[in-house]
């Protein structure tokens, strides 16, 4: 059985032992303020409207860092850049907790999209880092690292009870701030997985070199298969409409379903848990059944999950969480699997910072249509626009996506 287990998960190198330490600190700490993230915003004078500008603002800063982000990623390498930005968000999440009006907020989250530049990076070195017959259970291994976000809610819920909203916000933030310091000194210790180019690293060179990156990330496509941009077409828009509702939840609960600090909290944890229990046994099914059909359940499920959502019965808040884990744990596995089955090593970093480019830029898009048909039309639209996406895009992937016959590696 020992022998076994250490066959399945052979694929642990350093470096993914490193990036699960990491994800296990970050994620716990990220969950924290993400809890009460709108409540906390609109507590210092943000109308619904202005949250989601705010998040408009930070996706958008960082979708033009996607870009720079993929192309330095395959010209420096992956871990300078990882590394600078882990200790960058350490000092930009001090602003959060610091924050006397929203206004700061705003500054603090458009500097998020300026470290975002580290995304593709990131993405880039698991990739490289993963055999191809253990893709699935590796990215579903990567996720089950933020098995300690369960305990965010729990813990963000405490801090409510105790100090009140604001004061335990500022606290979270706090420690925030404390696991990306932490986190910082671990990632030095990464091992470089591509052979960085002898070029400047500056920011005149970084402002020079921008319009050959912005260049360089579109063409990539003439590199990779049709399937992939047909992947790629097909959960764009899907991702605008998940991008759309985000901020809203918390929101429509607590002001048309009567769901308290404490039960959204406990609605949290719920999806935390039920999300994690099923993270690497999809992993392990993406790997011996293909990414097609678990790509197909996960868009069914969300679908599903919205329905019961709206509807808001208690009993049936409870399976809204279960059945939104059981999308994402589906669609965060097998996406990537598939993306990285279809994508040369060399084009991964300008494929993904193109990637991130798009859902970024529509995602700050759907921010600020979210807020309007929020106030503006009725605050159920962006849900019922977003079941629509989840319903057609699985039968796009049903009709329009094929997996390939062999697998990059």
């Amino acid at each position: 059985m020992l022998k076994h287990f250490k066959t399945e998960f052979s694929f642990v190198s350093r470096n993914i032992l490193i990036l699960l330490v990491v994800w296990a600190v970050t994620d716990f700490a990220h969950f924290l303020p993400d809890t009460y993230y709108s409540l906390y915003v609109g507590s210092l004078g943000a109308s619904p409207q202005i949250i989601g500008s705010i998040l408009s603002a930070s996706l958008f800063v960082t979708a033009f860092m996607q870009l720079a982000g993929g192309y330095w990623a395959d010209k420096l390498g992956r871990k300078a850049i990882i590394v600078t930005a882990g200790f960058a968000r350490a000092l930009i999440y001090l602003i959060f907790a610091i924050a006397p009006t929203w206004h700061l907020i705003l500054f603090g989250e458009v500097l998020v999209g300026v470290v975002a530049l580290s995304l593709p990076a990131m993405s880039a070195l698991v990739a490289d880092s993963l055999p191809p017959d253990k893709r699935g259970l590796g990215y579903s291994f990567s996720i089950i690292a933020g098995v300690t976000s369960i305990l965010s809610p729990v813990v963000a819920a405490a801090l409510y009870l105790r100090h009140g909203l604001v004061v335990g916000m500022r606290i979270s933030y706090l420690i925030v701030s404390i696991c990306w310091l932490t986190s910082g000194v671990m990632l030095l210790e990464l091992e470089e997985t591509l052979k960085p180019e002898k070029i400047e690293a500056s920011l005149t060179c970084f402002l020079r070199e921008y319009p050959k990156a912005l260049k360089e990330c579109i063409t990539v496509w003439r590199f990779v298969p049709k399937t992939m941009l047909r992947l790629f077409l097909i959960f764009t828009p899907v991702t605008f409409f998940v991008r759309m509702c985000t901020p809203y939840y918390v929101l429509y609960a607590s002001q048309f379903l009567k769901v308290n600090g404490v039960q959204w909290a406990i609605l949290q944890t719920a999806y935390s848990t039920t999300f994690y229990c099923l993270v690497l046994p999809v992993g392990k099914l993406v790997d011996l059944f293909g990414r097609k059909k678990p790509l197909i359940l996960s868009s069914i499920f969300g679908a599903l999950g919205i329905m019961l959502f709206l509807h808001g019965h208690p009993l049936g808040l409870y399976f809204f969480s279960v059945l939104s884990a059981a999308c994402n744990a589906l669609v965060f596995t097998a996406y990537p699997s598939l993306q990285t089955d279809l994508t040369p090593r060399e084009y991964r970093g300008k494929l993904m910072g193109f990637s991130n480019f798009s859902d970024c830029l529509l995602g700050s898009m759907a921010l600020l249509l979210g807020g309007f048909l929020y106030e503006a039309s009725s605050p159920s639209t962006p849900f019922v626009l977003l079941f629509v996406a989840m319903a057609s895009t699985a039968l796009a992937t049903t009709i329009f996506i094929n997996e390939p016959q062999k697998k990059e590696k």
